[in-house]
């Protein structure tokens, strides 16, 4: 039966904030994101990731309930939302609840003014998710709070400020802090009668039942509103074998982004049979049921089956609230049918569970198992739903999964784990138990012999576990993958089988240190605590204040650059990139491209009119070509291939992943510093530098050690990827790209193009986010997006994906060192040779070996050092300069060596530290005589405040008293050689007549660290006028020429110092009039007198300081303590707490400077224990070029407990206004987790006797490394 054309409507009705739209035969593939973005200009609602992973995106949605006539109310990733699913719905975004001109929200308010928002990318989506939460619960608890934040990414913040501000609403929260918002307040912005016409009249046949069918370029989409049409739908696509897709909430499209092309896609939301529910026992849904209804029913149901506790505290681990919102179970469920290694977490504890799923189609009705399921051929058919039962009193039932992060993570591995014992019989298993795995492998479901061997047996009975875990790791064969090793797969699941094994056994059943297997991780609600001092009398300036554009950037109305708006004949590019590495192109195919919709051009490297190269000098010996498009050779996969323009963005990507690309003369990929060595591949000759005589001390030296420690890369991953705008105009071209550096992107856009540098005007408002990966970052993507402009001569807009970006654009350098080191018997260091490998990818356009002896003894002193660094060439993207870059890597490892000196001598790292600190006068190994060294203070005084005796002595005897939880506590250092002369950074300041007010532009970029409220604050208070009378515009090429990039940590505060000599040189020339006027008059009236007597009232300076000598202006000093606590059996680990003690000088913004602390720090998290990058060994591919696999940290990866004070009394005499760098200096303390996580690691080794050697824990110590350290082994698994 074919269902005929006037069954459905073809238009779709909805709101937005209030209004009405009616948009009729929309495109099947657009998304509500693209819609409200390109559509609306609604671009408070942000895109990054387009896979639900990141937050940005987050709106809220209210709907009618098609069950009981209610309506239902959520957050939703746009990216992901089908616009063709939303007919019938009120859909609020962050301008939807406030903006400047009608008042902020409470939300947007508090998140500001709580120094909640940097670069600001993140907090639209942060707000509009507390929305949701309050919309549903006005009175939370902080935890609840918290747990309602796991699918949002912040990358500046580190999390707690804006953790703080959302607990302020919390009914538990201290009433001094905010308190729960009044219900009226939370919505007073909001149309009060959404879904309403404004006269009050509903819109006909608008309720979100009604039956759609939109068609657009080969592709329709069906949503039927009964059973019947949509079997009707079914047999038709499938007896036509069209290519079709059953779509709920379609967040299988951020997980699996290549499956497809379908032709039809049919939204089952809106037949009711498929949304029943069924609480009592058994529980059963229907199968449009989303994760988070599921949840529920579950949670409600828990005192009827502890089943049903244990499983909804499993699927509150699965994705993220807003995926769970409306992805359903079942669609989770068609995943692993469609890729059977999908580590299905709904599929892992319902199979345990005994759950069954009933399919139907027009003919037919089944009920199997889930493991039957898998077998079953799907076409034609559909899930109709889910039954649980309850369990008996007898079973046991244990859930597990371990995720390489803290939360919105798929498993490494899963498990279901269900026993029915007799303990009035010496506790035997009944009946054969559920055993059932995920992760493992894709054929391995249940664990059938050791479910066999344990049926009938005393599992008191130590043989009984024995024999089970023989069986179990014969049947364990896990599949091969880059991604996680085959041993720690087999080892994972083995412990968590033990783990279920002896939770069945009973903890009165095991000795004290086993039944540490037992007890969870368990973090609390996180606390934080901030200390500084400020000075009233220099405020503004030294005032603590949020950004003064945090509010714009809550309420969504600060404009980054691709929410520009758009012109009338703009049109989109995207790159076309290699799948291969070390290869030569052999043809480009663009025939299916241009057929694609939207299809406008298609460039390769002989349409570029200037040079075919995007790189511009810097540190490199020489500058080395990186070509813009390749020309033949590809280096790296990722690497640019061609440039495809389109009418909109998602056709341009849509077009890119068309092209066909062949490739010749193939060859194996050197992908590591290991392969360059091997291969004798460098880009420069080995880089030199010695102090004393380091071979005669290591040789006379008492004691000796050698070893290799490496770190691996880390992607920059703003929150922004990088975009660019270029307009042609009569006379050059009009560049706006989201960069740190405008002076980098003219000279790079002029060499493509070949149009000179004036007839190019550059400029950036602010970026999303950068670290650094903004500067040679941005080259390439506005260098094509200026060839496809130039090309067209129209008005190109290049915004990368962000998989694209993460394959072809620059990241962190890897680094491995091999050294040796000569001490006495003290741990006092005698002599170090320091052999440094840095992997620059395919050019060495950035490498930062020579800078690195300035940074390679931290805070310690040896009379002899040897330090050689070399460059090697690998066929991957080549690296950048990202947050510290080298640096981080350098003081890790100079800090990896006091943790082998103080094994080696059997004494504690900590004094190892101490005893090796400099002191004013001696000389670091770069050349320069200490006069500001304030380390031995803040170490003496944070080692006190912290604490740090007394808490080592009880991690000392917990370790000693558990097997299989252990906790470590490390302290680390910190010197950061703040080198300014490099930079140069052109300001100006001008003074309007008319009314006094005073706009400032200045060479720095502001990217989320405050660099405009610092100028302000500064401006305000020189001047002597109000900061509300200071205004800064974005920065550009015109009034800030020739400035360099926006980084070193020094950006700030050489603008301050620019702004500072700016509004004294006006000053000089106001002053006289002052007087003239008595001394006193008001500020609009000496501006006006100023005016007319002719006094210039703007000034420009270059702030620029040539050094004197190579070494640094000064140092900023700092110290760090973190304490961790870890599970043995999986790796998995907490930051219990982390006190940071950091020399900031005098703070122009202690509150801005307090976020730079914490969010670096959090940074460094991610660079130390997280954030892992792999690459497929056969075609040199990035495989974790997204957030399913590519992993920052979350709101619970950070310290439960972090705590940070600004050094008091320590003003710079190094620096006009008295501060210090503070944008990367705190990441190098990150390290200090993943030593105090070495601790616990030793402490399991050494229970273990396999391993009290010394041994390295390279970065990132991933959940895997951490677990594989500690040499479990499954003969140690006892009770």
């Amino acid at each position: 039966m074919s269902l005929q054309p006037a069954t459905f409507q073809e238009d779709l009705t909805f709101w937005v904030n209030g209004r009405c739209h009616v948009v009729p035969n929309p495109d099947p593939l657009m998304t509500l994101n693209e819609w409200l973005r390109s559509q609306r200009g609604l671009t408070g609602t942000k895109v990054m990731c387009g896979e639900g992973g990141c937050g940005c995106c987050v709106v809220m949605v209210t709907h009618p309930d098609t069950t009981n006539g209610g309506k239902l109310s959520y957050t939703v990733n746009s990216c992901l939302c089908p616009l063709c699913s939303v007919d019938g719905w009120t859909i609020t975004t962050v301008e939807g609840l406030g903006v400047q001109k009608a008042g902020f929200h409470p939300i947007q308010r508090r998140l500001a003014d709580f120094n909640g928002s940097q670069c600001g990318y993140c907090s639209p989506g942060m707000v509009v998710n507390m929305y949701g939460l309050l919309s549903a619960n006005p009175q939370p608890s902080q935890q609840e709070v918290e747990n309602h934040f796991d699918g949002h990414i912040c990358r500046c913040t580190g999390y707690r400020p804006i953790l703080d501000a959302m607990k302020s609403f919390a009914a538990d929260a201290d009433p001094e802090k905010g308190g729960c918002i009044d219900i009226e307040d939370l919505g007073k912005h909001l149309c009060p009668t959404p879904g309403e016409v404004c006269n009050g009249a509903a819109v006909n046949g608008v309720n979100g039942t009604r039956s759609l069918r939109c068609s657009q370029n080969g592709v329709t989409w069906y949503s039927p509103t009964t059973l019947e049409q949509l079997y009707s739908l079914l047999e038709q696509h499938s007896s036509s074998q069209d290519r079709y897709k059953l779509v709920c909430g379609n967040t299988a499209a951020g997980v699996y982004k290549n499956d497809g092309p379908y032709t039809c896609l049919i939204d089952i939301n809106a037949v009711p049979d498929l949304r029943t529910c069924q609480a009592s026992p058994p529980l059963a849904v229907g199968s449009a049921v989303s994760l988070s209804t599921l949840v529920d029913l579950l949670q409600t149901g828990s005192d009827r089956s502890p089943f049903y506790s244990t499983l909804a505290k499993h699927l509150l681990k699965v994705a993220n609230v807003s995926v769970r919102n409306v992805g359903s179970w079942a669609g989770n469920l068609m995943m692993k049918h469609a890729h059977p290694e999908f580590p299905s977490d709904v599929f892992t504890i319902m199979e345990a569970a005994g759950a069954k799923v009933t399919l139907g189609s027009r003919n037919d009705f089944q009920t199997m198992a889930l493991n039957d399921f898998l077998e079953t051929t799907m076409s034609g058919k559909v899930i109709l739903s889910l039954e649980i039962p309850p369990g008996s009193p007898d079973e046991i039932f244990q859930t597990y999964k371990v995720a390489p992060r803290s939360q919105n993570a798929h498993a490494y591995v899963n498990a279901g784990f269900r026993m029915s014992l007799n303990r009035q019989s010496d506790v035997t298993v009944v009946t054969k138990p559920s055993i059932v795995f995920g992760g493992v492998n894709k054929d391995l479901v249940h664990a059938s012999a050791t479910e066999d061997f344990l049926v009938g047996r005393r599992i008191t009975d130590s043989e009984t576990l024995k024999g089970a875990l023989t069986k179990l790791e014969a049947e364990l064969q896990p599949d091969n993958s880059a991604l996680q090793s085959v041993q720690y797969t087999k080892q994972l699941a083995m412990g968590l089988f033990y783990k279920f094994y002896l939770s069945a056994v009973g903890s009165e059943s095991l000795s004290e240190p086993v039944r540490s297997a037992l007890e969870p991780l368990v973090r609390p609600v996180s606390l934080g605590e901030q200390h500084f001092q400020t000075k009233e009398s220099e405020w503004p300036v030294r005032k603590p204040m949020p950004k003064t554009s945090a509010r714009v950037q809550a309420s969504g109305e600060a404009m980054y650059t691709n929410d520009l708006p758009r012109t009338a004949d703009e049109v989109c590019a995207a790159l076309v990139t290699s799948t291969m590495a070390s290869c030569k192109l052999g043809t480009v195919d663009f025939s299916h491209a241009m057929e694609m919709p939207g299809a406008v051009a298609c460039l390769t490297a002989k349409d570029i009119k200037g040079e075919n190269n995007c790189n511009v000098p810097f540190l490199a010996p020489v500058t080395p070509t990186i070509e813009l498009l390749s020309s033949g050779e590809v280096l790296h996969a990722g690497q640019p291939l061609a440039i495809v323009i389109a009418d909109t963005q998602s056709h341009a990507d849509a077009m890119a992943k068309a092209v066909k690309v062949t490739y010749t003369d193939l060859k194996p990929p050197i992908l590591t510093i290991q392969d360059a060595i091997a291969a004798e591949s460098f880009h420069y000759p080995a880089f030199e530098v010695a102090k004393g005589d380091p071979k005669g001390a290591l040789t006379g030296a008492p004691h000796r050690v050698s070893g290799e420690v490496s770190s691996n890369t880390q992607h920059h991953f703003y929150m922004e990827t990088q975009v660019c705008r270029c307009t042609p105009l009569e006379d050059g071209m009009e560049v706006q790209s989201a960069t740190q550096s405008t002076d980098m992107v003219q000279t790079s856009v002029a060499q493509a193009t070949g149009i000179s540098a004036h007839r190019l005007y550059v400029s950036v408002k602010r970026v999303g986010g950068a670290f650094g990966g903004k500067t040679f970052g941005s080259l390439l993507p506005a260098a094509a997006c200026a060839v496809a402009a130039q090309n067209i001569n129209r008005p190109v807009r290049l915004s990368l994906n962000l998989g694209t970006n993460m394959e072809a654009i620059t990241k962190r350098a890897p680094y491995v060192l091999k050294y040796e080191v000569g001490f006495d018997d003290e741990g006092r260091l005698l002599a170090v040779v320091y052999n440094l490998y840095e992997d620059n990818g395919s050019s060495a356009q950035c490498s930062f070996i020579p800078i690195l002896p300035a940074f390679a003894d931290n805070v310690y002193y040896c009379p002899n050092w040897q330090f050689t660094g070399q460059t090697c060439k690998t066929h991957t993207v080549p690296t950048t300069m990202t947050r510290a870059p080298g640096i981080s890597a350098v003081h890790f490892f100079t800090e990896h060596i006091m943790e082998h000196v103080g094994k080696v001598l059997n004494m504690d790292p900590t004094d190892i530290r101490r005893v090796n600190m400099f002191h004013n006068g001696q000389t670091t190994l770069s050349g320069h005589t200490l006069l500001d060294c304030s380390i031995t203070k803040l170490w003496d005084d944070l080692v006190a405040s912290a604490q740090v005796k007394q808490r080592k002595q009880e991690i000392e005897v917990c370790n000693k008293e558990n097997r299989w939880k252990k906790r470590g506590l490390s302290v680390v250092p910190c010197r950061f050689a703040v080198h300014s002369g490099f930079f140069r950074f052109t300001v100006f300041v001008a003074i309007y007549h008319s009314d006094g007010s005073v706009v400032v532009t200045h060479g720095g970029t502001e990217m989320g660290q405050g660099i405009d409220t610092k100028v302000t604050q500064v401006a305000a208070a020189t001047l002597g006028v109000p900061m509300e009378t200071v205004h800064v515009m974005s920065t550009n090429s015109l009034t800030s020429t020739n400035s360099t990039d926006t980084g070193g940590s020094v950006t700030s505060e050489l603008n301050c110092q620019g702004v500072l000599e700016c509004c004294k040189r006006l000053n000089e020339r106001i002053n006289p009039i002052r007087q003239e006027m008595g001394g006193a008059p008001k500020w609009t009236e000496l501006i006006n007198m100023c005016h007319r007597k002719g006094v210039d009232l703007s000034e420009k300076y270059m702030e620029h300081h040539p050094p004197k000598t190579p070494h640094p202006a000064y140092n900023s000093w700092g110290v760090t303590c973190t304490e961790v606590e870890m599970d043995v059996l999986t790796g998995e680990r907490e930051i219990t707490r982390s006190d940071i003690l950091f020399d900031c000088g005098e703070s122009v913004n202690p509150a801005l400077d307090i976020g730079q602390v914490e969010g670096a720090f959090v940074f460094g998290l991610g660079y130390w224990l997280t954030e892992k990058c792999v690459y497929d060994r056969d075609t040199g591919r990035l495989l974790t070029n997204g957030t399913w696999e590519y992993k920052p940290p979350t709101t619970k990866d950070i310290p439960a407990d972090l705590r940070v004070t600004l050094l008091p009394n320590a003003p710079n005499p190094f620096n006009i206004i008295r501060s210090k760098a503070v944008g990367e200096p705190p990441l190098l303390m990150s390290c200090s987790a993943l030593f105090a996580l070495r601790q616990a690691v030793q402490s399991a080794r050494e229970d273990s006797g396999l391993g009290d050697d010394f041994f390295p824990l390279d970065g990132p110590a991933t959940v895997e490394a951490c677990h594989q350290q500690c040499l479990v082994d499954s003969s140690s698994f006892t009770m």
